[in-house]
């Protein structure tokens, strides 16, 4: 079984982050080979597919675990080889080096910050078109709108997105200066009790945690302020050009099976909860704050509108490409800013189990 180590679970998180929105890639993926493009049969006949993770196991995790832990895949004849989170590498910058046939993406404007710059992947399923983050204040701080955060200082992880985001939401909301990012070494949700910092993104389980303290939250939706929804969607499948190529029925396949799980994540969390800390035992997660955060992403982040889970909209994802471009957020295999990108090329539901028109 691998171990997890246990960190700060933030959206915006580590090298990875700043790697796909800040500074080109071009030169590392694009003499990549595909590592995992075999797909080798094990004794029992399945095919092993490889799958890089995005951050430490939870509860967003649950449509996944459940197709393990119920033998989903192995309907499909694959056996899911999982790549840990290593801490500072996401699972994007691993399958866009060719060191996975899949992976799961951190969020969907970094997914478009490498295509920008010509990642051999595309983006096969999304898990959670829904948004499940915040920016947050405390209650006790006094704010009540986004205007108030105009030079104040937000918790962070460097990351320039996210920068962009809340600025925003400042300017959507009438305010004139623009936040102070405070890099942070220490959690984030820590520097906020602490009155270090006076904003941060938080998560359902970050939530839950403070509200078993007695500590209240102000909450702001970023969709409210002028940031397109689709910006903050998490979670994408993301797939190697190659493996594409050599085995579309194993992502066929793949996504049959994620499909399935992610459909019992929003019929059933208690099920999937259980799935997931039958999964991943060595991450040590809480079942209730797993439980409660499994509830709300079964309501707010995993129905999509756009058809069966999994399914994504091109023209969605071209709004946010189009706004990240605006922010200054995308650059080429060059490292050049782009003043417009089309993501059309990498986002494709000609994988999910019945063909869906993009």
């Amino acid at each position: 079984m691998v171990s997890f180590q246990r960190i700060d679970r933030s959206m915006w998180r580590g090298s990875a982050t700043r790697l796909a929105v800040a500074v080109g890639i071009g030169a590392l993926v694009l003499s990549a080979c595909s590592a995992g493009a075999d797909a080798e049969s094990d004794d029992s006949g399945l095919q092993t597919v490889t799958l890089a993770m995005d951050y430490l196991p939870n509860a967003m995790h649950g449509g996944l675990a459940y197709a393990m832990q119920e033998g989903l895949f192995a309907d499909q004849g694959i056996k899911v080889k999982l790549i840990s989170y290593n801490g500072s590498t996401g699972g994007s910058t691993v399958v866009a080096s060719g060191k996975a046939d899949l992976a799961i993406g951190e969020n969907a404007a970094f997914d478009i910050g490498y295509f920008a710059t010509g990642a051999p992947m595309r983006s096969i399923f999304i898990i959670s078109p829904g948004n499940p983050t915040y920016l947050s204040v405390l209650k006790s701080s006094g704010i009540t709108s986004p205007a108030q955060l105009a030079g104040k200082a937000h918790g962070g992880f460097g990351s320039p997105l996210e920068d962009e985001i809340v600025n925003q939401m400042i300017e959507t909301d009438g305010g004139k200066d623009k936040i102070k990012q405070v890099v942070l070494n220490v959690g984030t949700y820590e520097a906020l009790k602490a009155g270090q910092v006076d904003s941060t993104v938080t998560y359902p389980d970050g939530e839950l945690q403070f509200a078993n303290e007695g500590i209240d939250l102000v909450r702001f939706k970023q969709s409210d302020y002028g940031v397109p929804k689709q910006v903050m969607a998490v979670s994408t499948v993301l797939a190697d050009n190659d493996f594409l190529e050599d085995h579309p029925d194993l992502a066929r396949g793949f996504t049959t099976a994620l499909q399935q799980g992610y459909e019992k994540a929003i019929e059933d969390p208690a099920a999937v909860t259980a799935s997931v800390l039958a999964q991943f035992p060595d991450a040590n997660l809480d079942e209730a704050i797993t439980l409660n955060s499994a509830k709300v992403y079964a309501e707010t982040s995993f129905p999509n509108s756009d058809g069966p889970v999994g399914t994504q909209s091109v023209e969605k994802t071209q709004v946010a490409a189009d706004w990240m471009a605006g922010r200054g957020l995308l650059v080429d295999p060059d490292g050049k800013l782009l003043s417009s990108f089309d993501v059309s090329p990498y986002i494709t539901n000609e994988y999910l189990p019945a063909v869906v028109a993009n």
